[in-house]
């Protein structure tokens, strides 16, 4: 199989871990349970199914890589909530379009969505649609993952199409033969006959198939659900950047139960999308074709400059939005209308234009649009383009006619988002979206863009205030390589020197190093090509000990990018820039790691096993996930013990030996750290060990194997703990004069790269926040109080509220995984101040957190603070905050 390369996104990690963590609890304290334990949030059952399945969706907005998610989903779900190597996955997508794209790409050994599975199951995958599934094999259903895929209305029994699913299927006769009563009772029987029906829907029926349901939005109807029940699945996903939220009374179509939620910001942070969106409107409609054929002319000249730079190749693409032919109205701007315009009035080359309205579909005439031999710069539709039509060469929208419909932007205004290959260009106007409408009211129309960018791209209603930005007159004349910006001057001071600035610049790295010189006579730095914000953001760490240069570089960056004061936030801000934790090796700093006190690979081979013998019993009574409910006689819930038997019962699997056992726990157990034969010396002794210790057969541990792997795997994880702490440990008592805090190890708080689940949405007004919203705070608690507290307190200049496992995110390592505190504070004296708040319940837990804390601010000489306050109790930081700085404070 050909190797596919394809780095997930943190927030696609995090939402795989929600999801991970969901099914491991739903095994023990069932769906509903779960979800709240999980969420805080009250759970709906889906409607008609078995109450006690799984219903979740995971929520990501446009341009977030939604199928990549569930193509990981599945191999997730097979191993924590399954137990089973071989699931069947019913996979619903909303049309015929992105059928074919879904399936061909599953189908594909280089795409990144078959690797996916690929990770989890190797080659074996079967993946099929819903004809081909009607003529499915014994050995493709239970020989690895089965897929399949199709849209809900070939499953509706009301579809003439949708009743070949239900009939009785020569090809399909295998799949019932010696089956148990226990099976046969749960499946359709032929009308007068004890025999099932051989159909896909039983067959479905007997694998208890988990669901994913893209773009689940559309599929919300009692009638869809109905049609969900007849296959008894095992758990439902659904995908959706638009999940129904809101409750309904009736019970037929409840709100989604948002698992995870992923925010705007983050995208933005992790590249993904193109933002803020660039609007300009005007009353000529005439005018506002003009303006966009203008910016999509200057874009292509940016983008080619790039492709020079970089190698990558981006034809910026104009959607224009028209109107629909009317009887009544034959002034209407309709696409022939707008394309006779573009040809006869612009000159535009027909080739360039494709049409996609009711009686013109060019898009489906075009294998790539992204192949460099394709002229399309332009594609004119009315509201749908082609269904699943997927190009991040889409760079401009532009709305010949009024915006009266928040619908009529949702539908293309997603397609403008997606940035190409989600990865920032070195040129900020690429970096961006562009609007050009036609409105008489600016204010209006924005508002119709940013409800466009909650209802249909699925943002949350508090950043879309943020990503619609007002700009007139766009200009890139200043794009070409050798166009030089000037900053202002350098304040002459003692520490701002040639040496001293030429040092500077040569701490940048090599492809920003070339763009920029400094001028000695007027003490001018100059850059070649406008600065992006991680140019400017390495400037700022180069620079650091140049006084005043903070405010130049800021300065130069929105010069260079002809950024307006409708985009900037309020006021003058330093850079917020926080050093992390380094230890000399060698002379060299590095950021501290667990490279510094942990050798790998860890020989496991050589651990005691004597502990997971001890714990590990086979229950004969109960089996894993049975749930006993109430104390008022009510019967337990078995929901996950018999969903285990019916897939194990769907399987002949062939006789167990010792080493296809172990070779089985090892493949379900992760183990980077730990090489594959060592893992597996490890499980083979443990195995015998506890078979001679407690009598168990072969067999009887491998009827319990999903438990046997289960405490495996707990057992390892504990031993790695402990492992880890004690190397950590020497290594703080042997080598705590070798860790150093240092501008060059730094990360610098920035509004492009702060990224956060959830937006803070309390009623109080915080000032003092570096960027405009808040992620992960609640409204109210012990956290928000420690917010409040720095907010108002008068030796802090800004705040933020840094959150856990974000890229850009500040942490200091830990034995056993990195350690994000809460907040960070820039000093009015330019210090900077770490808080860790704990509850007074977990202070005590919380003491290797105080130790690295601790540890980073004495390495700091005084530059950096760290405070540990509890129990609603900030003395010991405000004296802190108040402390004597020790001298003018140089770059940390």
């Amino acid at each position: 199989m050909a190797a596919v390369n394809f780095e997930l996104r943190s927030y696609q990690n995090e939402s795989l871990s929600s999801l991970k963590r969901y099914l491991r609890k739903v095994s023990l304290m069932g769906a509903k349970t779960a979800f709240y334990d999980a969420t805080s949030v009250p759970y709906a059952p889906a409607p008609f199914v078995d109450p006690e399945v799984p219903y979740f969706c995971i929520r990501i907005p446009t341009g977030g890589g939604k199928t990549i998610v569930a193509a990981h989903a599945v191999g997730v779900a097979a191993k924590t909530y399954l137990q089973a190597d071989n699931p069947m996955v019913l996979w619903l997508v909303p049309s015929t379009a992105i059928l074919a794209q879904t399936l061909a790409a599953l189908r594909d050994l280089d795409h990144p969505y078959r690797g996916a599975l690929a990770k989890d199951f190797g080659r074996n995958v079967s993946v099929m649609s819903v004809s081909e599934a009607l003529s499915l094999s014994r050995p493709d259903a239970t020989g690895g993952a089965c897929i399949i895929v199709g849209t809900l209305q070939a499953f509706r029994v009301d579809d003439t199409a949708g009743r070949k699913v239900y009939a009785d299927a020569g090809a399909l006769m295998d799949h019932f033969s010696g089956l148990k009563p226990s099976q046969l009772e749960r499946l359709e029987k032929v009308e007068g006959a004890d025999r099932p029906v051989a159909s896909l829907a039983n067959l479905l029926r007997l694998h208890r198939p988990m669901v994913i349901v893209d773009e689940a939005h559309n599929a919300r109807t009692a009638l869809s659900f109905e049609t969900l029940r007849r296959f008894d699945p095992s758990m439902i996903l659904e995908l959706t950047a638009t999940p129904r939220t809101d409750p309904d009374p009736t019970g037929e179509n409840p709100s989604s139960n948002v698992l995870f939620h992923v925010s705007a910001a983050e995208l933005k942070a992790e590249e993904m999308i193109k933002l803020p969106i660039r609007l300009q409107t005007d009353t000529d409609w005439r005018k506002v074709v003009g303006q966009a054929l203008d910016c999509q002319a200057a874009l292509e000249d940016a983008a080619k400059a790039e492709e020079g730079d970089t190698g990558d190749y981006i034809r910026p693409i104009v959607l224009f939005q028209a109107q629909s032919k009317s009887k009544t109205d034959p002034d209407r701007l309709t696409p022939e209308r707008v394309v006779q315009f573009l040809t006869d009035d612009k000159r535009v080359p027909r080739e360039q234009i494709a049409i996609h309205a009711t009686g013109f579909a060019e898009l489906d005439q075009i294998d790539d649009i992204a192949d460099p031999s394709c002229p399309v710069r332009y594609v004119v539709t009315v509201q749908k383009l082609r269904e699943g039509w997927d190009c991040p060469f889409a760079y401009v929208l532009c709305s010949v006619a009024e915006l009266n419909s928040k619908v009529a932007v949702e539908q293309i205004l997603g397609r403008v988002l997606r940035m190409p290959k989600a990865r920032r260009k070195t040129r900020d106007v690429l970096n961006r979206a562009y609007a050009f409408v036609t409105s008489r009211d600016f204010g209006e129309t924005a508002k119709m863009l940013r409800d466009g960018l909650v209802e249909g791209a699925g943002f949350d209603r508090l950043e879309a205030a943020q990503l619609v930005k007002a700009h007139q007159g766009l200009g890139f004349e200043e794009e070409r390589a050798d166009y030089e910006h000037r900053s202002e001057a350098l304040p002459a001071s003692p520490g701002g020197s040639y040496d001293e600035v030429t040092a500077a610049i040569e701490k940048l790295p090599p492809s920003l190093k070339t763009r920029v010189r400094f001028d000695t006579s007027s003490r001018e730095i100059a850059v070649t090509r406008a600065l992006s914000r991680d140019d400017r953001n390495l400037m700022h760490l180069a620079f650091a000990k140049v006084p005043g240069a903070e405010k130049v570089i800021d300065r130069l960056f929105i010069k260079s990018n002809r950024i307006q004061a409708t985009e900037l936030p309020e006021g003058e801000k330093p850079p917020f820039i926080v050093p992390r934790l380094g230890v000399r090796r060698q002379g060299a700093l590095e950021l501290f790691s667990p490279d510094h006190f942990l050798d790998l690979p860890w020989n496991l081979a050589e651990c005691d096993v004597a502990g997971f013998v001890k714990r590990f019993t086979i229950n004969e009574d109960s089996k894993s996930g049975e749930i006993d409910v109430s104390e008022k006689g009510q019967m337990k819930v078995k929901f996950v013990g018999h969903l285990h038997d019916q897939l194990a019962m769907a399987i002949q699997e062939p006789a167990w030996s010792l080493p296809r056992l172990v070779n089985w726990i090892d493949r379900g157990i992760p183990h980077p750290d730990v090489t594959k034969p060592a893992a597996r010396v490890f499980t083979q002794r443990a195995l015998q060990d506890v078979m001679k210790a407690k009598g168990y057969t072969l067999d009887r541990l491998a009827r319990y194997k999903y438990e046997l792997r289960r405490e495996l795997a707990e057992e390892i994880k504990t031993l790695r703990e402990q492992r880890e702490k004690g190397k950590y440990e020497a290594l703080f008592a042997a080598d705590a004069e070798t860790f150093e805090t240092s501008a060059d190890l730094a990360i610098v708080f920035d509004e492009q790269t702060y990224a956060y689940n959830q937006p803070y949405r309390g009623t109080r007004t915080f000032n003092k926040h570096y960027v405009p919203i808040i992620g992960d705070l609640k409204p109210d608690g012990e956290e928000f109080r420690c917010a409040v507290f720095l907010d108002e307190h008068p030796k802090v200049r800004f705040w933020i509220r840094n959150v856990d496992r974000k890229p850009n995110a500040f942490w200091l390592q830990l034995s056993s995984g990195r350690f994000y505190p809460d907040f960070v504070a820039m000093l009015t004296d330019g210090r900077i101040a770490v808080v860790e708040y704990k509850g007074k319940h977990l202070a005590e837990e919380a003491k290797e957190k105080r130790l690295v804390g601790e540890l980073w601010a004495e390495a700091s000489d005084g530059h950096c603070l760290f405070d540990m306050p509890t129990g609603n109790d900030f003395s010991t930081l405000d004296v802190l905050l108040k402390s004597p700085s020790l001298g003018s404070p140089a770059a940390p």
